[in-house]
């Protein structure tokens, strides 16, 4: 327009040196000759036209010499929706230099009526991702479900066939007439089937408990209670367990005479298992089991000399159902409930378990109770 209207004296100089844009909505375009209003009127309309710029403009153009606007002129647009003329009017800059000034008094609402496509489409493309993201996350999560109930499948079918094949041979064998003669063997047979019994007994009550405290929460019954007394009654019910591995069970009890206010029951319960674990997973089992009183509260260690755990599995390890996996072997027993029901337990006495374990160097279970 600068070029077919000769308003520049110098055409070669560049755009941007003629045009200042004292803010967002306003030009000035330097000229040294004014043009006609009607020929710039047309030509302004003509190239906003071919640069799809529907938007309504405020012309003025200032003459230095006079140093006011020669003429103004409002350009509407049949695509505006505001009204003829509205919004403020040109404010007036002194330069020392003739020049044309466009303001655009409606420019941001224009933008944003242009970006109105871009933004629906950018708020449903958010949208969607978000969706696909929750359905990604569903589907993961019912994944997990899913393995997570075939493991428990797989674990309870091996847990119970086991026990359940041993005791149809040991009835088969005391059922012979011929056994009655030979009451040693009687005596082996009978303490191998209730040493089943026992087993499937505590796998019931446990599944029994975790179904009981997940409905309607653990409750416990505190007294007074000596954590040292209960260690040693564990120990001597485990006793069977200690002969068959050879295992060497270290006491170093510390706090003696220590009384603290918790549930015996299931503080009982909490060192059956630990103990137990302790015993299983090494071949021959070393345990050290230590009492003290760290940071106000009362501290039982139990350390092993077993398999050890990796790093990566210590943060699952109390999780319902979760058994470290070892591909299909089944070298130890358990449904991956004992943990799950060690750490309700201790959760609901106000304390903490915390673990330490190497691999290949065995495992320490600490339990932190309070005092008072």
């Amino acid at each position: 327009m600068l070029e077919d209207m000769a308003l520049s004296a110098e055409p070669e100089t560049q755009l941007q040196k003629l045009i200042e844009t004292p803010d967002p909505n306003t030009f000035l375009v330097r000229v040294d000759s004014i043009p006609p209003k009607d020929s710039l009127t047309y030509y302004l309309t003509v190239e906003m036209e071919d640069f799809d710029l529907f938007i309504d403009c405020k012309l003025g153009v200032f003459d230095k010499n006079t140093g006011k606007y020669l003429y103004k002129v409002y350009l509407p647009t049949a695509a505006s929706h505001n009204p003829v003329n509205s919004g403020p009017d040109l404010q007036l800059y002194k330069k020392n230099y003739s020049f044309i000034q466009l303001f655009f008094p409606h420019r941001n609402k224009y933008i944003l009526n242009e970006m109105t496509f871009w933004i629906v489409a950018s708020i449903i493309l958010l949208l969607l991702l978000v969706a696909l993201g929750a359905s990604v996350f569903y589907l993961y999560r019912q994944k997990f479900l899913n393995e997570m109930q075939n493991d428990f499948i797989r674990n309870i079918t091996h847990e119970f066939q086991t026990p359940l094949t041993t005791l149809k041979l040991g009835l088969d064998l005391i059922s012979k007439p011929t056994i009655l003669q030979k009451p040693d063997k009687l005596e082996k047979y009978t303490l191998l089937m209730k040493t089943q019994t026992d087993y499937l007994h505590q796998h019931i009550e446990n599944l029994v408990k975790v179904i009981k405290t997940d409905k309607t929460g653990m409750t416990i019954f505190r007294e007074r209670v000596d954590p040292e007394r209960l260690i040693c009654n564990a120990i001597e019910q485990l006793q069977f367990q200690v002969e068959e591995k050879e295992a060497v069970i270290e006491l170093d009890l510390k706090e003696k005479n220590t009384v603290i206010q918790a549930d015996k029951n299931n503080l009982y319960i909490v060192l059956l298992n630990l103990i137990s674990n302790a015993l299983k997973y090494a071949s021959r089992p070393q345990i050290i089991i230590s009492t003290s009183i760290e940071h106000k509260q009362y501290c039982v260690s139990i350390k092993d000399n077993g398999v050890g755990i990796e790093k990566k599995f210590l943060r699952k390890l109390f999780r319902k159902f979760y058994r470290i996996p070892t591909g299909d072997l089944h070298n130890t027993k358990g449904l991956g409930l004992g943990l799950y029901f060690v750490n309700k337990i201790i959760d609901a006495h106000g304390g903490k378990i915390i673990v330490n374990s190497i691999l290949g160097i065995g495992t320490e279970f600490k339990i932190l109770l309070p005092v008072d």
